[in-house]
């Protein structure tokens, strides 16, 4: 199939013109954040970095230090400024003002200025039209108000001129608008939801949405089993899957390539370094580790080299149509259980879990007992129906859990309403226990 793009001369520029292009948007974005940001400065000046003194690529990787969340909310603590020191406008130029979700913690506070806006508009709009989004679609979106988002998913549904309706899980109005697409239907736990509300409502799934061509999911990595289970449910629908933080500006999202194994973020907008969560060291700009993210044009709100929480799976591999790095984000970087020197995410337990129809919809958490532990402890809720004997599941699953993953476990049943859900959309699926302790 020909490659049909939103914006050809970005998304196919040359590999090496893009990585130029990167360090020079660096080099300006150092000496601007540092004339600007208050919290820029004080952090630069501490580690005695001058920003003209970065030139190469070894001189920006050796000199300008990470920034963790707890340093922004540290500086917010200290100062009681809102954006932490990092805001290089005044607040009347942000044009829309987000926070983070905390879901890691405090949440920290965000903001664009129109240009930077404009420039969100822009990525997203690249991602959903290599998703197979176009204009005349009727679409439907449902999100928090206070979510980074929001005011972008709006704008790309204008300039793709696209026609929107936003309404929460409204039965009522999927049936009378019969939309082509949900450019926002968040994590599996939410398609479940709608699933259920239009069960409950004595109507067929497939007759209220066997029109929908595409959805976009986003807010929990997506296993495999969990987008087949999606695809069976919604009438074998179209998944593009994305994630990312607010901050970040490196968004992943899939598009309409079923050969593609991952979703594109735009370098040309964000520069996306590998780390490992633990020693902090570089392992380059694939593999595995901890996202740290740099804004490339941002202006009014910027994150340099900032520590995004996210654990992501970088690819080396490029499209055969886009010049730009694709990869997944597997979940949190502090969403980690080290048991006997192996690390593993909720993404790796859900699975597996997804495998058993008993454990289908993948309701459990996973407990740091320790820093390094001798199991894997998960606690999960499981079918009632679907489960006659709760004793042979156990065993299931602890010896797939053995032969999988190679560590012993130990499983609790748990009630659902013992899973902490601090959205609708949302399961808690890791507990740190050891903090405690």
């Amino acid at each position: 199939m020909k490659p049909d793009y939103w914006n050809k001369t970005a998304q196919t520029m040359p590999q090496q013109e893009l990585k130029a292009l990167q360090l020079k948007l660096i080099k300006q974005q150092l000496n601007y954040v540092y004339d600007r940001s208050p919290f820029y400065r004080q952090l630069y000046d501490k580690h005695k970095l001058r920003p003209e003194k970065i030139q190469t690529w070894g001189d920006f990787e050796q000199h300008v230090p990470i920034v963790r969340k707890d340093d922004i909310r540290d500086y917010q603590i200290a100062t009681g400024d809102p954006y932490g020191g990092l805001a290089c406008v005044p607040q009347s130029q942000l044009v829309a003002i987000w926070t983070s979700s905390g879901t890691t913690g405090w949440p920290t506070m965000g903001g664009y200025t129109r240009e930077d806006l404009d420039i969100a508009i822009e990525a997203i709009c690249r991602s959903y039209w290599d998703a197979g989004y176009r204009p005349g679609m009727r679409v439907m979106t449902r999100h928090g108000n206070w979510h980074w988002l929001t005011p972008i998913t709006w704008g790309v549904i204008r300039r793709l001129q696209m026609r929107p309706v936003m309404t929460g899980i409204n039965v009522s109005a999927i049936k009378a608008y019969k939309p082509d697409a949900f450019p926002m239907i968040t994590t599996e736990t939410a398609a479940a939801l709608l699933l259920d509300a239009i069960h409950k409502a004595g109507e067929d799934p497939h007759d209220i949405l066997g029109q929908v061509q595409i959805i976009s999911t986003m807010g929990e990595s997506l296993t495999d089993t969990a987008r087949e289970n999606i695809q069976r449910d919604w009438g074998g629908v179209q998944i593009s899957d994305g994630g990312g933080c607010g901050e970040s500006y490196c968004w992943f999202f899939e598009g309409g390539d079923p050969e593609l194994p991952g979703a594109h973020y735009w370098a040309d907008i964000g520069y996306a370094e590998v780390f490992d969560p633990d020693s902090m060291e570089k392992i380059g700009d694939v593999g595995r580790g901890e996202l740290i993210a740099t804004n490339l044009r941002v202006k009014g709100v910027p994150y340099i080299r900032f520590a995004t929480e996210d654990f992501v799976d970088m690819m080396g591999d490029h499209s055969t149509h886009f010049s730009h790095p694709y990869g997944k984000i597997l979940g949190r970087s502090i969403w980690r259980v080290n048991v006997n020197g192996n690390s593993f995410l909720p993404y790796d337990i859900e699975r597996i879990l997804q495998r058993f129809p008993e454990t289908a919809k993948a309701q459990f958490f996973i407990s740091k007992e320790a820093p390094v532990q001798d199991k894997l402890t998960v606690s999960i809720c499981y079918d009632e129906a679907l489960t006659p004997n709760p004793d042979t599941l156990r065993d299931k699953l602890t010896t797939v859990f053995s032969q999988d993953l190679g560590v012993a476990s130990e499983i609790t049943w748990v009630p659902l309403e013992v899973i902490p859900r601090p959205a609708p959309h949302k399961l808690v699926k890791f507990i740190d226990r050891t903090k405690k302790k």
